[in-house]
């Protein structure tokens, strides 16, 4: 074959497969958006029935649809549901996709008090080693164990917290470690700086 009609072939070949590539990509984006939508306006018909068209399976992986099934049942505030999710990522995973996915668990069931599920998932987290592992020992000791063994890291922590605002959720971990270690008083006088600083904060937002 003359050589520069392979090479034409060549070039015809690489662009029909970018072309193909773009619009597959397209189609993805297109689709994400449409199920995103659905999601937020709360229209689970809609959302269920992208889920479920073959299209959805060829062009978004396993594991993306998992996480927006996980995400509608968080939305929907359906624990049982919710715990059918987190029951559906059978599929391989990436360092990256589970260490998402065991915060996503950890931080829900430490919401919902399930120690057992926390303290599985927390597990689980300490085998992938995450950036953020010292923030997941706090929560864990604090809200699982209730322990109070971080009460200095946060009051220095607290200290390093120049912004009134940035200083809220770090005084009310703090009034929950202080009760944990039976220290009433300071717990109250930790929860009162907080909501004086939220009633403030809604006063001065509030529309007329």
């Amino acid at each position: 074959m003359d050589p520069k009609i392979l090479i034409a072939l060549t070039i015809i070949l690489i662009i029909g497969e970018l072309y193909m590539q773009y619009m597959t990509r397209k189609k993805r984006d297109d689709l994400v958006g449409k199920l995103s939508q659905a999601l937020a306006k709360k229209d689970y018909k809609t959302f269920d029935e992208l889920l479920e068209d073959p299209l959805t399976r060829k062009l978004i992986p396993a594991y993306n649809v998992a996480f927006m099934k996980l995400n509608k049942q968080i939305l929907k505030e359906d624990k049982a549901g919710i715990d059918k999710a987190f029951d559906e990522f059978t599929m391989p995973m990436n360092k990256a996709q589970k260490e998402a996915l065991y915060k996503r668990a950890f931080y829900y069931y430490v919401s919902t008090e399930d120690k057992s599920k926390a303290r599985t998932y927390y597990d689980l987290l300490k085998d992938v080693k995450p950036q953020d592992e010292q923030v997941i020992d706090v929560f864990y000791d604090t809200y699982v164990l209730k322990g109070s063994k971080y009460i200095d890291l946060m009051n220095e922590q607290l200290q390093q917290t120049p912004k009134e605002e940035d200083r809220m959720p770090i005084y009310a971990m703090l009034a929950d470690m202080y009760r944990n270690a039976g220290n009433e008083e300071k717990a109250k006088e930790l929860e009162k700086i907080v909501s004086d600083f939220t009633d403030k904060f809604i006063a001065e937002n509030k529309t007329e």
